[in-house]
């Protein structure tokens, strides 16, 4: 883990300034803070004003006493604001302080209980000296919502907005050198039905008061306001728009641009109109090559050096075009097609909420968004930090960007300007990101009537004004109406839809039948009399786990719903829910904590633009002696040219001993591996034996290297009747028994069956007697063994993690002490693969094979038995761990192994 999201202590409390890098990368005019820009990030001065009288009072005169501390820029609902860090988690992710009742408060009604709306931040800093000959100016990155500025006491401006970045010039009311004293007031109404609030309404914890950096810089009164860089790789230019301030007699710019490989354009024109730079030869910008170009803007007067900002850009295309060799169309990146592996991105935290906690944090998120085979995140109805952009842009991470909505009950002339507002704010201040490639104007209908809306012919015209607003201000992108899961598109570049299905036949069926009704012309997944043009198919939210469905693994079915919808041509990308649990969502990647969940496989099996797609469940039962055969497909969109391609399969087996056998069966076969296509490449059959056991067919594309450039697997278990009970031969006898049949079970918390898995909880023992067959000479024994899958006994079934849920098991035989166990866990992923193909979820445990021999085995020999073996599996109530112990079957867990005790001879 970076230490950046697993440190256990996020605090500020010694004097570290939080956040202290420059929050614009994309246009930044300060260069070393603390000389020509001032981070005003830390600890302040805060009180809350729940009865609004801070203005009446003057409190940006004298501020009341006491006061307390608060630490910027994180919100008032967040830990680090309180520097309380230390207690974000998985399950605590708010902070009290925030609530009007604290003591009421919990996770139950957070989202609910009044909250205060008021804020007061007062902070004093010395502007340097060195800036007198220039504008002081007040800059804040966000704030929500209606934030109020005093410099001096005096007043300096307000703004209303959650999510753009606003600024003030505090010239008239400070000097250079002297101590200067802000006061910041922020109100935050509970009730913000008509303000864009995204997630904030109703399903997550708010963001109140200033949650992006506070800073001071000096600006010349003739000034750069605006940078917009318009990049064409086809005519090999990048167009550049300055917008500037102030009386210029002679205004002009001089630009420049240094190339990723180390070279210079200089130009300088006029500021009269665009200026068109060509860029010869250009680097492109893509996930693969994720190549900047530099770019230093200088206002000139007279010759004279005004102003300077730096910034860059990137040279790529964002385009639909038809899928080469057939009539799809497809989303295109300088102008090839590209497969948009997605991951859904509501960027939350449990310590900053809507802030990160470091510049770091936000690196890491991104980086492992490319570990996990993703290329593109669709930032969901949140604005995101711009520096969550810049590593977007470095990291070479495609984004769509949704725009914060309001809620339904607040539709009406104020919260569509205040939409609108936001979208003209974001545009403007996101155009240079070339990690943007699409925007989406709004989700499920939120805000717009949900189910009424299909009837609501004037919300969707206002819908489609906004959308066609939205293409206006930035033709150079992809935009989208509404991503919708009540199909009700009503016009858009994108013909997306959402689907939450947990079961793989449904989900089959549920794509199929989308893909079969997309066509030119068909009103599916579209309201109010619209219909399909040629818009490209795309998946904008899917999982097997939706909100609210509970901590779960999410391994099985993120594999099986990516390869059906990697089945279909027609389909051009996907946007799985989610990168990371958020709260009491738990279908990510990650959990809330950024730990990463264990999927029993590599991501990019799957989640990959080149896979082998199998054509079947991810697992299923079938008769031992049968054949299984199942159709391979290839899906290749990295556009790589692959020579001499080969599919490979080979399968391999665990068998009712839990032994793994490789290579039972194996081919090859020439394929063409067409680029930008998805086609079956070849039927597969292998022999299964006769026996009970858990097969893994594995298959591969390699190229003639014999390097692996796409794969996947599928599972079988052959299973027709249960292993016998008993089973003497000359080497060994076998006593197998019913993990859900103990003669005696008792636990401090709960017994239940799982499948076939007998779960016990908390501390306690379950005692199993197994009678000794007749034919069982004891004389003859050398060993005795207990063979069984076990794991820590817990009912809910989150996947396997980092921490793990030990237990400590001890196990006795005729009340003679066999052996003390640690179990590591209760696991559940693809690993658990029996569970999930015999119909409960992916729980599995560790195959323990515990031998009794010697002395000790002379012991038990010599110990009254009554014909019986009366195994005893305890967890003590001295346990460090008394989380109990789950006992698995052969049709449940990771190995087909039924829990026995084995006499060698």
């Amino acid at each position: 883990m970076s230490p950046a999201w697993y440190a256990p202590d996020m605090d500020f409390s010694f004097g570290e300034m939080p956040r202290p890098e420059y929050p614009r990368p994309d246009f930044k005019r300060g260069q070393t803070e603390g000389i020509d820009w001032l981070n005003l990030n830390g600890v302040w001065s805060f009180v809350f004003d729940p009865n609004d009288e801070g203005e009446r009072e003057a409190w940006f005169h004298t501020p009341p006493s006491p006061t307390r501390s608060i630490v910027v820029p994180f919100a008032w609902e967040s830990h680090l604001a309180w520097e309380e860090g230390h207690l974000a988690s998985n399950d605590d992710w708010f902070s009290r302080h925030a609530f009007l009742d604290p003591d009421a408060v919990d996770v139950s009604n957070y989202r609910t209980e009044p909250r205060h709306e008021i804020g007061w931040y007062l902070t004093q800093t010395v502007v340097p000296a060195h800036w007198g000959d220039r504008r002081i100016v007040l800059h804040f990155g966000a704030s929500d919502w209606e934030t109020k500025v005093w410099v001096n006491g005096q007043y300096a401006g307000v703004h209303q907005g959650g999510y753009e970045p606003f600024s003030f010039d505090i010239t008239p009311f400070c000097t250079a050198g002297a101590t200067t004293a802000i006061v910041v007031r922020v109100f935050d109404p509970n009730d913000h039905a008509a303000l864009p609030g995204g997630k904030q309404l109703r399903w997550y914890a708010r963001t109140s008061g200033i949650w992006q950096t506070v800073f001071l810089e000096p600006r010349p009164v003739e000034h750069i306001v605006g940078v917009r860089i318009t990049p064409d790789i086809d005519t090999q230019t990048a167009t550049f728009v300055i917008d500037a301030e102030g009386t210029l007699h002679d205004g002009r710019v001089r630009l420049t641009i240094s190339s990723p490989a180390g070279t210079e354009i200089v130009q300088e024109a006029a500021l009269t109109g665009p200026i068109v730079v060509p860029i010869p030869n250009p680097l492109l910008w893509s996930p693969d090559t994720p190549h900047l170009y530099t770019a230093a803007v200088e206002l000139l007067d007279g010759g004279r050096p005004l102003d300077r900002i730096d910034t860059y850009f990137g040279m790529r295309k964002v385009s639909i075009d038809t899928l080469p060799g057939t009539t799809t169309r497809y989303i295109f990146l300088n102008d090839r097609p590209v497969y948009l592996l997605g991951a859904l991105n509501q960027s939350f935290n449990p310590w900053g909420v809507y802030t990160f906690p470091s510049d770091e944090a936000i690196q890491e998120d991104l980086r492992r968004t490319r570990v996990f085979g993703f290329n593109f995140l669709r930032i969901h109805i949140k604005i995101e930090d711009p520096r969550f952009l810049y590593w977007a842009d470095r990291l070479g991470v495609l984004l769509m960007c949704d725009i914060p909505n309001f809620d339904s009950t607040g539709y009406g002339p104020d919260a569509q300007t205040r939409w609108e507002s936001l979208l003209r704010a974001v545009v403007t201040r996101d155009f240079n990101h070339p990690s943007i490639i699409a925007w989406c104007c709004f989700n499920e209908t939120w805000g717009l009537g949900g189910d009424a809306y299909k009837e609501m012919k004037d919300r969707q015209e206002w819908v489609r004004a906004m959308y066609r607003l939205t293409r206006h201000l930035d033709p150079t992108r992809l935009a989208e109406d509404n991503s919708p899961c009540l199909y009700d598109h009503v016009e858009t570049q994108i013909n997306s839809w959402h689907f939450y299905i947990n079961d793989y036949e449904k989900a089959r069926d549920h794509i199929e039948n989308v893909v079969r009704q997309t066509y030119l012309g068909s009103g599916f997944n579209y309201c109010g009399g619209n219909v399909q043009d040629d818009e490209p198919l795309m998946n904008s939210e899917y999982g097997g786990i939706s909100a609210g469905a509970g901590d779960k693994d999410i391994s099985w079915c993120f594999k099986y719903l990516t390869n059906e919808l990697r089945r279909h041509e027609k389909i051009c990308g996907y946007i799985y829910t989610e990168l990371q649990d958020i709260e009491w969502e738990h279908n990510g990647v990650m959990n809330y904590d950024r730990s990463v969940k264990s999927f029993g496989y590599d991501y990019r099996s799957i989640n990959a633009p080149d896979v082998v797609v199998l054509d079947g469940p991810p697992g299923q039962t079938l008769p031992g002696g049968s054949r299984f055969e199942i159709d391979a497909l290839t899906s290749h969109f990295s556009g790589k040219t692959v020579r001499g391609a080969r599919l490979r399969w080979r399968l391999d087996a665990t068998d009712a001993w839990g032994n793994d056998h490789f290579g039972l069966d194996t081919g090859a076969i020439e394929i063409s591996f067409t680029p930008y296509r998805v086609e079956k490449a070849h039927r597969i059959g292998v022999a299964l034996p006769d026996e009970h056991r858990l097969y893994t067919l594995q298959v591969w594309v390699e190229d003639g290297l014999g390097r692996v450039v796409a794969r996947n697997f599928v599972q079988v278990e052959t299973f027709d009747t249960p292993l016998p009970s008993v089973e003497i031969n000359a080497d060994y006898a076998v006593l197998r028994f019913d993990p859900h049949a103990p003669t005696t079970s008792v636990w401090s918390e709960d017994i239940k069956s799982d499948g076939d898995v007998a779960i016990a909880m908390g501390a306690g023992f379950s005692e199993y007697r197994i009678v000794l067959p007749k034919a069982l000479d004891l004389n003859r024994v050398t060993a005795m063994e207990f063979w069984a899958e076990l794991s820590a006994g817990r009912e809910e079934i989150p996947q396997t993690e980092p921490d793990g849920y030990p237990s400590e098991t001890t196990i006795w035989v005729n009340d003679v002490h066999w052996a003390d166990v640690e179990l590591a866990d209760a696991p559940a992923d693809t690993r658990g693969a029996l569970s999930y193909i015999n119909g409960v979820a992916g729980r599995y445990g560790e195959l323990m094979r515990i031998v009794i021999d010697g002395e000790d085995l002379d012991e038990w020999i010599a110990a009254p038995r009554d014909g019986a073996v009366v195994l005893r599996i305890e967890t003590p109530e001295t346990a460090q761990h008394p989380h109990g112990t789950a006992l698995y079957g052969a049709r449940a867990g990771r190995y087909p192994v039924q829990p026995c005790i084995v006499f060698r001879f």
